[in-house]
């Protein structure tokens, strides 16, 4: 791994309850950090995290992979790394971490590093996207106000928008406030009507990102469910058509049954 893109993507962004040290600021500690979970042949340092004050606790980065303990010491390097996963929490959208190794999985749940920016500067590093794990439906809350809020920030570059642009933000911006208030079915159906809209919205403009390839991944489970509910209406609409036939032509079983399973309902 190139040295130069580990140390453009490392910052304090990546803690929370704990001290990032950058290549330039490393600390007495670390040595601490390298007798305890570090490499005695990995050595060459390129930032830190310390979630103890003393080193015990933290995350080690050098230019081959990461050494860490928390609880227990463990490392993986980068060329080994085939996932970054973010898995969200059932309340809100807070995340845990997920690392898929060729030979492990590491899940991280600390409250030591600021999870989504860890796996987000993973991902930079690799050059690999990060893998979201949650609903079709949570995608599109997720998602959606993400892209909105960078087109409003001018994030996309090369992209004039007009006052109808504007108003069309807008307008999904309430219609997202308004799917917050529905329940069940009627969530779900907004949330399919709204997915449809936005991804035609950002390609009319022209976008293209990692939150739109996600909001792209939850249409097409959407479209995978219309198909199988539509099969099913189609092989009920079948069997009606069959069992009226036979009706007709003096067959009775098809319908007896039929009233048979309804009564006992």
């Amino acid at each position: 791994m190139e040295k130069e893109i580990i140390l453009e993507n490392l910052d304090e962004s990546i803690v929370n309850e704990a001290t990032f040290y950058s290549q330039q600021n490393i600390p007495s500690q670390i040595s601490q950090a390298l007798y305890l979970y570090g490499s005695t042949t990995d050595y060459q340092v390129l930032g830190f995290i310390d979630a103890s004050g003393d080193g015990s606790k933290g995350m080690i980065f050098t230019d081959q992979g990461i050494y860490f303990c928390f609880k227990e010491p463990h490392s993986f390097l980068y060329e080994d790394i085939e996932e970054v996963v973010l898995i969200k929490k059932e309340e809100g959208f807070d995340f845990y971490a997920k690392i898929k190794t060729k030979a492990n999985t590491f899940v991280f749940k600390n409250k030591y590093l600021n999870l989504k920016g860890f796996i987000e500067c993973l991902s930079e590093i690799l050059e690999m996207p990060v893998h979201y794990e949650m609903s079709a439906y949570e995608k599109v809350g997720y998602f959606v106000p993400i892209v909105l809020n960078d087109l409003k920030e001018d994030v996309y570059e090369d992209l004039e928008l007009n006052e109808q642009h504007f108003q069309q933000i807008k307008d999904i911006e309430h219609e997202l406030e308004m799917a917050k208030e529905l329940k069940g079915l009627d969530y779900q159906d907004e949330c399919r009507s709204l997915c449809r809209y936005c991804l035609d919205f950002f390609e009319s403009l022209g976008l293209d990102s990692d939150e739109i390839d996600a909001l792209n991944e939850a249409q097409s489970f959407f479209d995978q469910q219309d198909s199988h509910e539509n099969q099913q209406l189609e092989g009920a609409k079948r069997w009606v058509d069959e069992m009226m036939s036979n009706y007709q032509n003096g067959d009775t079983g098809m319908y007896d049954q039929m009233k048979s399973t309804m009564e006992s309902l």
